[in-house]
């Protein structure tokens, strides 16, 4: 009853604010996103039409991705708030697309309808108004700052003033504009305290900003240690672990791996990873993720990729209730002072102990610029066979195939010296 009264609602609330035709569809829902519309809200689900002047939201573990009608693509990540404020086309070409993102993040992709149109789309945040000549790019914003990163074409970032309007459409042409084309190791950056756009490199992160990145994920380390059922720790979920004799041997010593370019070319099993917009540069392997959905569900992600399951699948029925699983296949990327190299995972193990719904996980990567790095991480196994590790250094989160024999796998770790690991695996018998 409660389902049908959201769909009653957004239909009535559509009427009353003269948005009776769509113009989009939510393409993609993880998690529990909401839709606003006259202060009444609703929750999204695949399918469910979005209005214009409607406002979407999203909180931790959310992500939403909107296909209007021109064909534009909208990614709206975790706890992120989006406003969409006008929607008009006309045989296919967009006459007027103004949105707002008042905080978090998202990632947009221009459609066949505002080829010719740039010059009608304006995406502003608290901070700037941001215009395009392409384009795909990626926004975070909040009230202390606004960054774009250029994946492709070109964007025109500029600060709010006497020539540079909230209520207008396109790039902001004033002198303290700066644009950014894609394919480069920068981006564009304003801060509530300046009055001028800068570029600055990827990854740039000062002082203060690590900090407070720090503190919140030791916040969110120690969240998710007390809501754990009896508070367990990562060494208790060890010696759990341990106690299994056919699991001890891999615990002794991690399994090699040989760890090659096309190892991700024969995906086979329950398990796919796809990529959600354009493939990353030398990836020839992954399918797109919209043609995924045709057939499949989404599971764990990054910006990147996402990994798939049957739709079928409802839930665990693991046929053992031990297993070590072994690598095969894996990518990874060393980050640091705005420059990404490859990096080769060398060994490691996955360890699920359903009988008392424990995970434990060890890999070993190696950088040319970093040497050797060493992930670790341990958590439990929801029902429906998801996996993520309570460490707040060592990021690690994955799923399993019905029968418990399958998992893939990301993983990141941001390391003292500033730089990032991170990648994708999947594991098996």
């Amino acid at each position: 009853m409660r389902t049908l009264f959201g769909i009653i609602l957004i239909f009535v609330c559509g009427s009353n604010i003269h948005a009776s035709e769509a113009v989009g569809k939510a393409a993609l829902v993880i998690g529990t996103p909401k839709i606003l519309i006259s202060q009444e809200s609703a929750q999204i689900t695949v399918g469910s039409k979005i209005f214009s002047t409607s406002e979407i939201v999203t909180q931790s573990g959310d992500h939403v991705h909107i296909r209007f009608k021109d064909g534009t693509r909208v990614s709206l990540r975790p706890n992120s708030h989006l406003s969409i404020e006008s929607y008009s086309a006309n045989s296919g070409a967009v006459t007027e697309f103004r949105m707002t993102l008042k905080k978090g993040s998202a990632r947009s992709i221009s459609g066949k309808g505002l080829e010719g149109a740039k010059k009608n789309f304006r995406l502003n945040t608290p901070l700037a108004a941001i215009g395009i000549r392409g384009t795909d790019f990626t926004t975070k914003a909040s009230p202390e700052s606004t960054e774009v990163d250029v994946h492709f074409g070109e964007v025109v970032m500029a600060p709010f003033g006497e020539s540079c309007s909230r209520e207008a459409l396109g790039p902001c042409n004033i002198a303290a504009a700066m644009s950014l084309v894609g394919g480069t190791d920068q981006k564009l950056r304003i801060r509530s305290e300046q009055s001028k756009v800068e570029v600055v490199p990827k990854f740039l992160v000062d002082a203060a900003l690590r900090s407070k990145l720090k503190a919140e994920q030791e916040q969110e380390a120690m969240e998710q240690k007390v809501s754990q059922e009896g508070g367990e720790s990562e060494k208790v979920l060890n010696q759990r672990v341990e106690t299994t004799e056919d699991l001890l041997p891999y615990l002794a010593k991690p399994i090699p791996f040989d760890d090659t370019p096309d190892d991700f070319l024969r995906q086979k099993g329950d398990l796919v990873w796809g990529h959600w917009f354009s493939a990353p540069r030398g990836d020839d392997w992954s399918p797109s993720a919209f043609d995924l959905l045709q057939t499949m569900q989404p599971s764990v992600s990054n910006a990147t990729y996402g990994l798939f399951r049957p739709t079928s699948m409802s839930g665990l029925n693991p046929i053992r209730s031990q297993v070590a699983l072994k690598l095969q296949a894996a990518d990874a990327t060393y980050t640091a002072q705005a420059y990404t190299s490859l990096a080769k995972v060398q060994e490691g193990y996955l360890l699920l102990d359903f009988s008392n719904s424990s995970f434990l996980s060890h890999v070993n990567i190696s950088s040319d610029r970093a040497g050797t790095i060493r992930l670790n991480g341990a958590g439990n196994i929801s029902n429906s066979g998801i996996f993520v590790s309570q460490s707040s250094s060592d990021r690690m989160a994955g799923a399993i195939s019905e029968n418990g024999l399958e998992a893939g796998m990301l993983f990141e770790k941001r390391l003292n010296n500033g730089g990032i690991v991170q990648g994708i695996s999947r594991w098996g018998q």
